[in-house]
């Protein structure tokens, strides 16, 4: 992390006129950028409002904060909020429900897979907006029009972002599988990878999976529904490195407690259910445990906003990178 970036939010926070800031970075940041200024309006007596959909027992602000010392912290518990201490941890619903005055607050859209559409998250810091001095939107994407943007590049690795491989296909997506991607899956059965093949519901996930055991017997044995193995199952599974792994699910979710790096197929990937937020952190997601990065695969019958937005945010993520001189 640049400490000039750091520096910016701290002179923003002390003697701006802007109550609000973008501070745009790419999903799964953690906290490097905004630690030290809540650090400073802690040690200075102030009170800190964050917003986050992390799980409490694994918010990062919260076990950083501990080990600086700070004790006066408050964690969300289902729809409780104690607002009496100096750091308050709520989510999105509990925030809905804040009463007090804070001198900063900060809105998480980084660090936990996103539930929340763009226009709610506005809606929420419209609510809160005059309830603190200071609010930093800390998303993937510009949330306040006008205001200044601070952009931070991916921290601690010089790996870029998977750029999503868009394939589109006439093809009924609810009964066949292309040969491109068929043709993926082998390369990934070869080179024993662990694959994240996502489906639009469950009746396309049985057919799809039935499918693939049909055209090649050799993938039978690769292929999991995670609904029947679950995710402990799936996670002890990618500690097997003797063979590939396909894990078929319809389920929406970045399965980040599978600690291995996925390459990720999306069938139909023009789904409604699929907008940029989701598909941006998938891209983070296939290179989150270290810097071979999988593949993204988006495979579809038409191209929609949606997956174009998400190709343009990773090239621009990547962009930012190099222009930080990262090779």
């Amino acid at each position: 992390m640049k400490t000039e970036k750091i520096k910016q939010l701290m002179n923003w926070y002390d003697t701006s006129m802007d109550k609000a800031i973008n501070m745009k970075t790419v999903p799964y940041m953690g906290i490097e950028p905004v630690k030290d200024l809540v650090k400073k309006i802690l040690y200075d007596g102030g009170r800190v409002l964050y917003i986050t959909g992390e799980d409490k027992e694994k918010v990062l602000i919260v076990r950083v904060m501990r080990e600086a010392g700070f004790e006066s912290i408050s964690v969300h518990q289902e729809m409780e909020i104690n607002e009496m201490d100096a750091l308050v941890i709520c989510d999105y619903f509990q925030a809905l429900r804040v009463r007090g005055e804070y001198d900063l607050v900060i809105y998480d859209d980084v660090n936990s897979f996103p539930i929340h559409k763009k226009p709610e998250m506005q809606q929420l810091i419209g609510f809160i907006f005059p309830k603190c001095r200071k609010v930093i939107a800390y998303s993937f994407e510009t949330v306040f029009m006008g205001m200044e943007v601070i952009e931070v590049p991916m921290a601690g690795r010089s790996g870029f972002i998977s750029e999503p491989r868009i394939l589109e296909t006439r093809l009924n997506l609810d009964e066949f599988v292309p040969t491109s991607v068929y043709e993926y899956l082998l390369w990934f059965v070869i080179e024993k990878k662990k694959v994240l093949f996502l489906t639009s519901n469950k009746k396309v996930k049985k057919k799809v999976a039935r499918f693939l055991s049909k055209i090649d017997e050799s993938l039978e044995s690769s292929i999991y529904d995670v609904d029947e193995i679950g995710t402990m199952k799936m996670k002890e599974l990618c500690m097997d490195g003797t063979k590939a792994h396909i894990f078929i699910t319809d389920d929406l979710d970045d399965y980040l407690e599978v600690e291995s790096n996925l390459e990720i197929i999306i069938h139909g990937s023009d789904s409604a259910r699929y907008s940029y937020r989701e598909l941006i952190f998938f891209c983070l997601r296939s290179g989150y445990y270290d810097e071979l990065n999988g593949e993204v695969i988006m495979l579809c019958q038409s191209v929609t906003r949606d997956m174009e937005k998400t190709r343009d945010l990773a090239r621009h993520f990547n962009k930012v990178l190099w222009d930080e001189g990262f090779e």
